[in-house]
């Protein structure tokens, strides 16, 4: 593995250039001497454009400390300061660490000493080095009541999300009662979510790694918790660790959460990047729907991120998606037509539908909406992937309702 090199400057404290320092930096390996100053004036005036990684400070034999020496410490908070120096007084050494000087070295300089320095510096400068860290977008599949078609979409999306953006997509079920993605996905799992709870100080990377299942489709599954009487568990200050740990491992979280109107739903709702909101159009629907969005519509956090999604639409319907708009007096986000078939074989088959149908009108739809998502949560998506027809030039309604 390359390693970047260590910028080094040197500082003769004494005005007196020392031929041995440079050689001994020289002959080291990834270090490069980018400054030699024969007086502190030269680091210290004016703003530094690079700070070096170390600055290495020659003081042969003085028995008293140089006021500069704090000075050039705070100059350049970030450089660690070396000191080289023929006075071993433990109070001129304990001054010196006061000052800011990161290390003292003896003279004369043995090279060993040196190297061995500077690499210290080298792991010091890599620890504190900003890491890019992701922010994996997460987003929530869910419904106003059971049966509508949330864990089907949950998968199916996941999918379609990987498939679009050729990244893992985690499968995070949140379903109660019954968590059912491993179900649809014909896959047993040792691991779940209520792992993760009991070992929640403990939880870091490397164990989410371990509970979090891979698959094939580039979608993994942390699968949810089964047992009826262990799923109240799952407290609000566990699924936010759980939350910052996935959203730092994976670029897409897609969870399939229950309709249970209560405080663990109202949150994950709060942390989404955008809720699909599942509906049909038939009456008891809508009036269902009535009932639930004035109380969402109390927490905007909520309101402004939820997508209305129309499931198992067809053409010859007598409620209009006009009835749904007008009623809650928001946009339908998108349409997915009914196409029971393909979607029951691929259930059977424990695949996602792309795998058995990938010309079905439902699994189009489904990939026209993981575009119109990503373009909408990322703001762009890779050129010619983004574009796509809407939901109403799909489904060949033109402009009208």
């Amino acid at each position: 593995m390359t390693t970047e090199s260590l910028k080094v400057s040197v500082l003769y404290g004494t005005g007196q250039e020392q031929p041995l320092l440079p050689a001994f930096l020289k002959d080291l390996p990834q270090v490069e001497v980018v400054t030699e100053a024969a007086h502190p004036e030269q680091l210290l005036a004016g703003e530094p454009v690079s700070a070096p990684d170390s600055v290495l400070v020659y003081l042969d034999g003085e028995q008293i400390l140089p006021p500069w020496l704090t000075e050039l410490t705070q100059k350049l908070p970030q450089t660690a300061v070396l000191v080289c120096s023929g006075t071993r007084e433990p109070d001129f050494i304990i001054k010196a660490m006061q000052a800011g000087v990161r290390e003292f070295l003896p003279l004369p300089l043995a090279r060993e000493e040196l190297e061995a320095a500077l690499e210290r510096v080298r792991t010091t400068r890599r620890r504190l080095q900003p890491v890019l860290v992701t922010r994996g977008k997460l987003v929530v599949v869910t419904a106003h009541k059971g049966g509508a078609g949330v864990t089907s979409l949950a998968l199916n999306l996941g999918a379609a999300l990987a498939e679009l953006h050729g990244e893992t997509v985690v499968l995070m079920d949140l379903g109660r009662p019954f968590p059912d993605i491993c179900n649809f996905l014909d896959r047993e799992s040792p691991y779940s979510i209520h792992d993760l709870v009991k070992n929640l100080s403990e939880l870091d990377r490397d164990f989410m790694r371990k509970i979090v299942q891979k698959g094939d489709d580039n979608l993994a599954v942390l699968h949810g918790i089964t047992d009826f009487h262990l799923q109240d568990s799952l407290d609000l200050t566990a699924l936010d660790k759980i939350f910052s740990l996935l959203r730092g491992l994976y670029p897409w979280i897609v969870v399939d959460l229950s309709h249970w109107l209560d405080e663990l739903f109202l949150h994950v709702l709060r942390e989404a990047d955008a809720t699909l909101l599942l509906t049909e159009l038939t009456v008891p629907d809508l009036r269902n729907l009535g009932n639930l969005w004035p109380t969402l519509r109390e927490w905007p956090e909520i309101a402004n991120k939820i997508h209305l999604v129309v499931n198992r639409h067809y053409k010859g319907n007598s409620v209009r998606v006009s009835n749904l708009e007008k009623l809650v007096r928001a946009k339908v986000f998108h349409l997915l037509p009914s196409d029971y078939e393909p979607l029951i074989e691929a259930i059977n088959r424990g695949v996602p539908l792309g795998r058995v149908a990938p010309r079905s009108k439902l699994w189009t739809g489904i990939q026209e909406m993981s575009r119109l998502l990503s373009r909408e949560i990322l703001g762009e998506v890779e050129e010619g992937k983004a574009a796509g027809r809407s939901w109403r030039q799909f489904l060949g309604l033109g402009k009208g309702k």
